[in-house]
């Protein structure tokens, strides 16, 4: 019985054989293709053409990336950050559809024989890619790729969008790349004569130079912004070397590391413009394109770089003030956080800002030992603890020699006399009551 079994078996297996290899042969059903990734770290050279004419390259080199096109003789520098994000998009891997197989003569109808974009990789990993027209439905454009010519896709708008950018885009327009924080020194000169230099330290920069200013205190708030428009701002564009409409040189910049790298950056007007200026640094080839108001904001002397308060009182430890103008005395004092007149008991409003502002108070030039037969006294201001010490002294003279807006401030000693402005000084008249 198990042999009869063994038997049929055998004779259902040269029946399907036999009708198998008889019969004619289905079609194998294709699947349905994907649309590639791109593998960044492989790829060491991206070739782009938009609409056919703008064509450069990105190169991959130690550290980072040229931007390769005509017309530079030293290829600058790219923004790495650029990229990268170029190179993330590409290796989405995926198309917004796949439309099907087509001949090379559909190519025409979907801009393919003229793309929109066409980006090529290099080194490890080489492929094409071609973007033509945008779809009827709008929704994204015709795509194909190299690995597999003839099918196309459709690529949604947004992955279009982040590849469709001209070779200026990734240009690194970093006046000088590095750590704030790892800086150690600054100096700026005026072609070969050194005018300042400030280095730090510990979480301030003082002078080294001149030798008048060394070891005063450079103001934080100038450096802040000098460093935010050195380190941080970027260039408003890049050209190559050509110099035909370089001027003169206006001043250089200097910065010194931690790890004892120097960087530096020449500064120079341009012929027939005066709101644009050229800058040569020395991390970028060709020449950064700047702004009026950001050559200003590192065209700094050594007066406006330093720290030009002129006292430093703590408010919180006032308990009366005392003004003497023309004949007339009159005493305020702190009462639960409020101020008023002593003999009236009428409540002062604005005294505590003006204090303040006291303190934020800033000379406008080098100080002076005299001053002229022209100074006026216009106000004696002092201020004292609860005890009833003085703390300060400040004494306003008005000068009509002076120039409109400011006026003359010492601390009482005859050491010597600021120039300010006069806003406190007509303020503080405005706030305290004296007799008319």
């Amino acid at each position: 019985m198990l042999k009869r079994f063994f038997i049929f078996l055998a004779l259902v297996a040269i029946i399907c054989g036999v009708f198998y290899f008889s019969s004619p042969k289905l079609p194998m059903l294709r699947s349905e293709p994907l649309w590639p990734s791109v593998l960044s770290k492989q790829v060491d050279k991206i070739d782009i053409c938009r609409s056919g004419k703008d064509c450069f390259s990105l190169v991959r080199k130690t550290g980072g990336w040229d931007v390769v096109q005509q017309d530079w003789n030293e290829y600058p520098l790219a923004d790495t950050s650029k990229v990268d994000r170029l190179l993330r998009v590409l290796a989405q891997g995926h198309a917004l559809k796949y439309i099907g197989r087509m001949t090379g003569k559909n190519r025409q109808q979907y801009g393919l024989l003229v793309p929109q974009i066409r980006i090529s990789t290099g080194g490890g990993q080489a492929l094409s890619l071609t973007i033509g027209d945008r779809s009827p439905s709008d929704e994204g454009s015709f795509a194909v790729n190299s690995l597999s010519q003839n099918d196309l896709f459709v690529l949604n708008n947004d992955f279009v969008r982040r590849c469709d950018f001209p070779a200026e885009y990734y240009f690194n327009l970093q006046l000088l790349s590095g750590e704030v924080n790892n800086i150690s020194s600054i100096s700026l000169s005026n072609g070969d004569s050194p005018l300042w230099t400030i280095v730090r330290q510990k979480d301030q920069f003082v002078f080294s130079f001149p030798v008048t200013l060394t070891g005063q205190t450079a103001r934080s708030g100038e450096i802040d912004l000098f460093l935010h428009s050195l380190m941080e701002t970027p260039a408003k564009g890049l050209v190559s070397g050509s110099s035909e409409k370089l001027g003169n040189l206006l001043f250089s910049l200097e910065v010194l590391f931690r790890d004892k790298s120097i960087k530096s950056i020449d500064f120079f007007d341009v012929e027939g413009d005066k709101d644009y200026y050229l800058a040569n640094s020395t991390i970028q080839n060709g020449f950064f394109v700047l702004s009026k108001e950001h050559v200003d904001q590192l065209n700094k002397t050594a007066f406006g770089m330093r720290k030009r308060s002129i006292l430093s009182v703590e408010t919180g430890k006032i308990g009366s003030i005392r003004v003497l103008q023309g004949n007339q005395t009159f005493i305020g004092i702190k009462s639960d956080k409020n101020w008023e007149s002593l003999d009236e008991r009428k409540p002062l409003l604005g005294i505590d800002m003006s204090l303040w502002r006291l303190n934020e108070l800033k000379f406008e030039a080098e100080p002076i030992s005299d001053l002229s037969s022209s100074a006026v006294k216009a106000m004696e201001l002092e201020l004292m603890n609860v005890a009833g010490s003085r703390l300060v002294k400040v004494v306003f003279f008005t000068d009509p020699e002076l120039p409109s807006g400011l006026c003359w401030l010492s601390l009482g000693d005859d050491k010597g006399y600021y120039q300010v402005s006069n806003k406190l000084l007509e303020d503080l008249q405005g706030q305290i009551p004296l007799r008319k």
